[in-house]
């Protein structure tokens, strides 16, 4: 018997005739330091998410994060579904992490599939790590655009959000702060 040498790839053959399907995937990690502390961060950033994804959210694209010179944005509405997920990458402390994915409905902007993961940074700030893939869509000719653009689109798309859900994450803990000072002056 004759055995066939792997290759990767839609349609090549395997070893002993299996087919292998893998579509290469894009991972992309961005990262935000917070002021907010890390025991109410998982309750903000949650709430925060809830309320995108009961509505479309638009994903944005700052041009000058491509282009140097050119100024607005590239926006896209998408279905973002969220949910608590246990965060095994951290041996030394159980708690759990976001399970972002997102649809854009177009081939433009794939599907996107990431972990938001928070950990203490300080005693008063949290770190913020957005680690998502998603799979170039139109074959070779869109591997090659990920290699060239795609990534630096991805990255300042997750970037983005990263910073919306940091500064929803640092207002709810500064109307909380002024709520308790507001409390404390008042002699309650």
């Amino acid at each position: 018997m004759q055995e066939q040498k792997s290759r990767v790839g839609p349609g090549k053959p395997a070893v002993r005739g299996y087919e292998r399907a893998v579509a290469p995937h894009t991972v992309i990690v961005v990262e935000r330091v917070v002021r907010c502390p890390f025991s109410v961060a998982h309750d903000y950033a949650e709430d925060f998410l809830r309320d995108a994804a009961g509505r479309t959210v638009e994903v944005r694209v700052p041009l000058r994060d491509l282009v140097w010179a050119l100024r607005g944005r590239l926006h896209r509405p998408v279905k973002m579904v969220f949910r608590r997920h246990p965060d095994t990458t951290d041996g030394g402390r159980r708690h759990d992490a976001m399970l972002i994915d997102w649809a854009a409905g177009t081939a433009l902007f794939p599907d996107f599939h990431g972990y938001l993961r928070m950990r203490i940074a300080s005693v008063e700030t949290t770190r913020l790590t957005f680690e998502g893939s998603y799979e170039p869509p139109f074959g070779r000719f869109g591997r090659v655009f990920d290699a060239v653009l795609g990534r630096r689109i991805a990255r300042a798309t997750m970037a983005d959000l990263l910073k919306r859900i940091g500064e929803a994450l640092e207002r709810r803990e500064d109307e909380f702060r002024a709520q308790h000072e507001q409390l404390s002056a008042s002699g309650s």
